[in-house]
């Protein structure tokens, strides 16, 4: 069953309220804003699994529900169609702007709802790879950003500390390393110092980038004048590189 009231009587409502006296206004918008919140909260619970708490996807729903219904013009369309792009438009920027514990680049922001929308159309069935090569395809984008976009999907939600990582077992905490060891941090050094002497300059540069000045990938492609998916295949290749020489150096 449509959550939408019929259009006639709201639009009967909105037109009685221009030039109603303030009292009588407030009254006759409650009475729209009433009827028409079953429709701001259905779109609010298409989000209602991705981090945020439904309660505030329909908080945010209700103001851009009456943000809508204030700003709707008979003469430039349709009633349900504008107040359905308003309300989606203010929920997806609420997770834009105000949702994310950790904030990744601005263009994983932006798509962030079209990748999860779009792979949640593919359904279950196919393979995780195979989803985000389809995804990456009919976006137009490639598919490391596409990844990207997967791993920042859980940006909007941390875990506690003092969770405990299974029922009766330690906290979270306890399970951390200490990252402020100095002898683990000493031995790390000499340990990298040793396997990146055969690294090339660009080579060097693009873990500086990385890992010292902390850029993504974007925008390290954007400083070297490549592509992120460039980027992105020689990092793996220097990290894998690294790895290889240092489990030599182990053994």
């Amino acid at each position: 069953m449509s959550p939408f009231p019929d259009d006639e009587p709201i639009l009967r409502l909105l037109a009685a309220c221009q030039g109603a006296p303030p009292s009588e206004r407030a009254r006759l918008e409650t009475e729209i804003v009433t009827a028409y919140r079953p429709v701001s909260h259905s779109l609010a619970r298409r989000y209602r699994l991705r981090g945020v708490d439904l309660e505030d996807l329909e908080q945010v729903a209700d103001l851009a529900l009456v943000k809508a219904l204030r700003r709707f013009d008979p003469t430039a369309g349709s009633l349900r169609g504008y107040v359905t792009a308003t309300v989606l438009g203010e929920i997806k920027k609420y997770f834009r702007d105000h949702a994310w514990c950790i904030r990744p680049p601005r263009q994983v922001q932006d798509l962030q709802s079209r990748v999860l929308d779009a792979m949640h159309d593919l359904g279950e069935d196919l393979p995780q790879q195979t989803r985000i090569g389809m995804v990456a395809q009919s976006l137009g984008i490639d598919a490391c950003l596409v990844t990207e976009v997967l791993v920042a999907r859980g940006g909007f939600r941390s875990l506690s500390l003092d969770r405990p990582i299974e029922e009766g077992g330690p906290v979270l905490a306890e399970q951390l390393a200490d990252s402020n060891d100095p002898y683990e941090a000493a031995e790390a050094r000499s340990l990298l110092s040793s396997v990146c002497t055969e690294l090339q300059e660009n080579e060097m540069e693009l873990l500086r980038l990385r890992f010292v000045e902390e850029l993504s990938q974007r925008e390290i492609a954007e400083r070297v004048h490549s592509t992120q998916k460039q980027v992105s295949r020689s990092l793996g290749r220097i990290i894998d590189a690294l790895r290889e020489r240092a489990l030599v150096d182990a053994a």
